[in-house]
């Protein structure tokens, strides 16, 4: 599968704006410790000039000479340190890996002893876990090391992704400070990369031409449909014609009150819908089952993608998914991005949104339904969908013991990711 897609465009701030807009913050002991110190060290001092004890005086005051220089130093460390941070791709597929490349440039003339940096990475990107994860669980990239003035460092990093999503790597840390370490300060940086980590495609390699092969059972009153894509010129306006298909240039060319006529044919399509909410229960959602479900639907818009037919997507979730049945790469590119944010979460079911994606519903379409817990609205939709008379094939995630058929629908268990690979074979 190519990768060479066109840059994902981020929507937050840019490095400049970033490095402008950086926090900086102390990391030291509390400042009541420090008063207690200087009131400590200022006590001795006054008492070794009373007592005119040389060797403590000579000791205090080299102390109150050495914080005052530790605090300076500590205060001049962050300034004039510019950071800039890139990856090698910022669209990839799970299991490919991308470099992310770090540069840090001492724009002042004073020696670092040390600089710490650190990025922060998605947790479920680096890991590929999701159950039971927080939202705030993040990796961490560290780097340790010194730079002097005027001088440029850069570190790369190779990042394999895990698991599918929209991530944001980002912010990035600095910590220096005096050679001791007694005043560190850190710098926060809200320096974001975008990176987005399609599906998981499987291959699905045993069904020859089977999409071309869902004609299902009934036979329709039509065997020759319009396609709304292609239009072929204009017509008069008859009474039963819907008010969408007026085509308002050629009325107003011609004085008279026009439709559009659309080009007839007889080829497959494929609406693929995926029924988000029949992946989560009163408590939990199972996201493993539904990352099966959704590299599914990602292996079946592959696969009619490779046999050049055209295809859809339907899912109710949040936001809902709505593509129309369209063909070619920028197709198939449009329900991958479309995929790759998705999480289990839906506000009404399928059977509840059905008038809603009539509009899209194309009369002849072949559709594959991927669902979870087969509910009672889940076969309320199946019912209803075959008796308007679409051809359907049922795919359920995560039950072995399915039934073959339901209301004369065939029904594909899958359990593994192998058993995608084997998506219908000898059962259609």
């Amino acid at each position: 599968m190519p990768t060479s897609w066109p840059p994902y465009r981020p929507r937050l701030k840019t490095e400049n704006q970033a490095v402008n807009e950086g926090i900086t913050h102390s990391l030291g002991y509390p400042v009541l410790f420090h008063w207690a110190v200087l009131a400590i060290v200022g006590g001795l001092l006054l008492f070794a000039a009373l007592k005119h004890i040389l060797s403590l005086l000579a000791i205090t005051i080299f102390i109150s000479v050495l914080a005052v220089l530790s605090r300076l130093l500590s205060w001049r460390a962050l300034k004039k340190l510019f950071c800039q941070m890139s990856l090698s791709e910022n669209r990839a597929f799970p299991g490919e890996k991308i470099n992310l490349s770090l540069v840090i440039t001492n724009s002042k003339r004073l020696f670092l002893s040390w600089l710490d940096t650190e990025v922060e990475l998605p947790y479920k990107l680096v890991t590929g876990k999701a159950t039971g994860i927080s939202p705030y669980t993040k990796e961490r990239l560290r780097w340790a090391t010194s730079i002097s003035g005027g001088q440029q460092l850069s570190w790369k990093h190779t990042i394999e992704c895990q698991r599918r999503g929209e991530y944001w790597l980002g912010p990035l840390r600095l910590c220096s400070g005096d050679t001791f370490g007694l005043f560190p300060r850190e710098l926060v940086l809200p320096i974001f990369k975008p990176l987005l980590v399609y599906p998981r495609i499987v291959p699905i390699e045993k069904l020859g031409l089977p999409l071309r092969q869902l004609g299902g059972e009934r036979v329709i009153p039509r065997s020759i449909y319009e396609d709304a894509s292609l239009t072929m010129g204009s017509r008069d306006y008859h009474r039963d014609d819907p008010f969408k298909r007026i085509h308002w240039k050629a009325s107003a060319r011609l004085s008279q009150l026009q439709v559009r006529q659309y080009e007839s044919t007889t080829s497959l399509s494929l609406l693929l819908i995926l029924d988000v909410s029949s992946f989560r229960t009163e408590s939990q959602a199972d996201e493993e089952l539904f990352e099966l479900a959704v590299t599914t639907v990602a292996s079946l818009g592959f696969e009619a993608y490779r046999q050049d037919l055209p295809f859809g997507l339907i899912a109710n979730s949040v936001p809902e998914i709505e593509i129309p049945i369209g063909n070619g790469r920028s197709q198939l590119m449009l329900v991958l991005e479309s995929l790759a944010p998705l999480q289990v979460g839906s506000r009404r079911s399928l059977h509840q949104e059905l008038d809603k994606y009539r509009a899209i519903l194309p009369l002849g379409a072949s559709m594959v339904v991927v669902s979870g817990v087969l509910s009672p609205s889940t076969i309320s939709l199946v019912h209803k969908l075959r008796h308007a008379g679409h051809s359907l094939l049922l795919v359920n995630i995560g039950d072995g013991t399915s039934p073959p058929h339901l209301h004369g629908v065939p029904v594909f268990s899958v359990s593994f990711q192998a058993d995608i690979s084997r998506l219908g074979a000898g059962r259609l």
